[in-house]
């Protein structure tokens, strides 16, 4: 019973409800491996992510658990999987483990997402092969999101986090496995110059079946932009609102980067590249004409 999953939940700083521990909403259901440590969302510590601030923690299940959940939810409530929604599970020291992760969620029949900064070795992209190919014998699609926000902005993406170029490379090796490859460049930040965009997308042309942006969901009280701005510094211009892809109740600061958006559109509609706002029309059109 779901109940008795939720006693698993571990004390973290700050835990989504026990009655609510993933999230299913718009034909997707977003599940993680959980909070890295008792302390820690995410083994990294990007500056401009939401989770540092008052975002709820997945709970830390066993896969056999998270199964389990996924089971008891209505079969016609998602078409697919997204792994993560709090943390980079495939992250290290947990990639083998978010790889068993995908061989179970075979089970369900569902395509699955998932996203990461992680750069896998050569016996791990053997195993997701392996992966990718029982998928594709049951008619499912792996689609596998790399997270790139900056090339000569590193303070956004500290250590560990491999280089921008490290991460494209790894685009190209999921495409090469049979992924449906996708270039995630997320948030748009304002501190990130518009020749980072194009170096990252040029680099990336040949390498992704598509690409995706995103806002950026700051927190009100300024943590995340004293982080990314620079201590005092504060947004000019944003609205207020809550997160579409998240139960959370929380207002946010929302930095829509229109001349972002804007550069994004122009240049991957001349490159023939397919760019999207939201994951769904992604999927959509990949399933479409991929």
């Amino acid at each position: 019973m779901v109940s008795s999953l939720n006693s698993k939940i571990r004390s973290v700083t700050k835990c989504r409800s026990r009655d609510n521990p993933f999230d299913i909403r718009d034909q997707r259901a977003m599940i993680s491996l959980g909070a890295f440590s008792k302390y820690r969302h995410c083994p990294y510590s990007c500056p401009f992510c939401y989770v540092q601030t008052d975002f709820l923690s997945y709970p830390n299940f066993k896969i056999s658990e998270i199964i389990e959940w996924l089971n008891k939810q209505p079969i016609d409530s998602f078409d697919i999987i997204y792994v993560s929604g709090d943390t980079d599970s495939f992250a290290a020291p947990r990639t083998d483990q978010a790889l068993l992760l995908l061989e179970k969620l075979l089970t369900l029949g569902k395509d699955v997402l998932f996203t990461t900064r992680m750069v896998m070795d050569k016996s791990k992209l053997n195993r997701l092969s392996a992966i990718v190919e029982n998928y594709r014998k049951e008619s499912l699609k792996i689609f596998g999101c790399v997270s790139i926000a900056q090339h000569t902005v590193p303070h956004l993406e500290p250590a560990p986090i491999a280089s921008p170029l490290e991460r494209i490379t790894q685009l190209h090796r999921f495409k090469e496995l049979g992924l449906m490859s996708i270039l995630t460049v997320r948030p748009f930040l304002p501190v990130v110059p518009l020749s980072d965009y194009e170096w990252i997308l040029k680099e990336s042309l040949n390498n992704v079946h598509a690409v995706l942006g995103e806002v950026w969901y700051t927190d009100c009280e300024g943590v995340l932009e004293s982080k990314v701005l620079g201590v005092g510094k504060k947004l000019e211009k944003f609205s207020l609102a809550k997160m579409p892809f998240d139960d959370n109740e929380k207002i946010w600061k929302v930095y829509h980067a229109e001349n972002i958006q804007e550069f994004f559109r122009n240049w991957c509609l001349k490159a023939g590249l397919p760019f999207f706002m939201r994951s769904r029309p992604a999927i959509e059109w990949i399933r479409k004409n991929v």
